[in-house]
């Protein structure tokens, strides 16, 4: 299923973002970009969760999944 290919790329993709926190020398203002993009995918995460979790439960919506911003995190 394509969802649970997206979702485990963004789980890794978070992973990543923490580990880089991590990092002795990261700069305060590296460390707040990585937090908001942290914040970007696990938004994306959830709402591919939340499609899961409603086809499961046999409803159809389709929210809209939250775009990834133009710039990279890798």
């Amino acid at each position: 299923m394509e969802s649970d290919s997206k979702l485990e790329d963004l789980r890794s993709m978070l992973s990543c973002v923490f580990e880089k926190l991590g990092a002795e020398s990261l700069t305060e203002p590296d460390r707040v970009e990585l937090v908001a993009r942290a914040e970007v995918v696990q938004d994306q995460i959830d709402a591919i969760q939340d499609v899961i979790d409603d086809e499961e439960h046999g409803h159809l919506r389709t929210p809209p999944v939250p775009e990834p911003s133009g710039d990279r995190l890798f």
